[in-house]
């Protein structure tokens, strides 16, 4: 019993050395506050903004806060558009809000403006996810439209960021929309269609039939035939809504080339 008691004093003072180097490593959140060109009143809250689930803190992560932004953000830019766009009618201004809010333009906010550097967790592989999401999205300057897989916490990120200084600042809308941190905003010019819709707009004015065909669960693959010619290909491993989404864009890059060949038999015939 002694022999226990002798112990404890060096195993308490090894988890308190073990805490203090933890500490030491954790990135100093004054980096958000440059970035955000704004000083936090509660910066407990904003610890809270930048805790993941997984970190050993167990009262506190950003979950809560994901939920505030849902309404802050898309109120911020439903108004911005509203004045901006006086001749859009509402089906437009809805999708040019969402596209601005959705999962791919957060995820490269957070990527923009390295916030993922701030975020305190125990994921082990989330470095190499993020990694592969950088080198994956300098193909797309402005919007990836689904050809890309988004790492879940970088979103999570900005969510829990924009809520925090919602509730910071007192709900005001003004102070909420950081014009340097969306930038580039995507504005009614730069809007592009999903491959998929753009897809089944083109084919019916080329009088062209088009089918999908799914072997995802067998060989990860999406294949896209058009008049029974194999014109697109795509594949993920992690999600077949990608896989979709590549095919149809490879489908769409190799399009122009069915009127030529339909073209050319009727050459061939007269």
């Amino acid at each position: 019993m002694a022999y226990h008691q002798e112990l404890e004093p060096e195993v308490g003072a090894f988890c308190l050395n073990l805490e203090s180097n933890q500490m030491e490593l954790l990135p100093s959140l004054d980096g958000v506050e440059e970035i955000l060109g704004y000083k936090f009143k509660n910066w407990r809250l904003l610890e809270e903004a930048f805790t993941d689930s997984s970190f050993p803190d167990k009262r506190v992560s950003f979950e809560r806060l994901e939920h505030v932004e849902d309404f802050a953000l898309n109120l911020l830019f439903t108004k911005k558009h509203y004045f901006k766009y006086l001749d859009l009618p509402p089906s437009a201004l809805t999708r040019l809000q969402a596209t601005n809010v959705d999962t791919e333009k957060l995820a490269c906010v957070a990527i923009k403006h390295e916030l993922h550097c701030f975020l305190r967790h125990k994921k082990p592989f989330l470095k190499k996810q993020i990694r592969k999401f950088s080198q994956a999205i300098l193909d797309y300057p402005l919007h990836f439209i689904g050809l890309v897989d988004v790492p879940k916490v970088l979103v999570d990120i900005v969510e829990s960021l924009i809520g925090t200084v919602f509730i910071d600042c007192n709900s005001s809308i003004d102070t909420v929309l950081f014009k340097d941190l969306f930038e580039p905003i995507i504005s009614r010019e730069m809007l592009k269609i999903h491959p998929v819709t753009e897809l089944y707009e083109v084919c019916p004015k080329k009088h062209l039939k088009v089918k999908f065909v799914d072997l995802w669960r067998e060989s990860i693959v999406f294949d896209v035939f058009i008049d029974d010619q194999l014109v697109g290909r795509g594949t993920c491993g992690l999600k077949k809504e990608i896989a979709h989404n590549r095919a149809t864009k490879d489908a769409l890059d190799n399009i122009g080339r069915i009127p030529s060949e339909k073209d050319s038999a009727d050459e061939s015939c007269s």
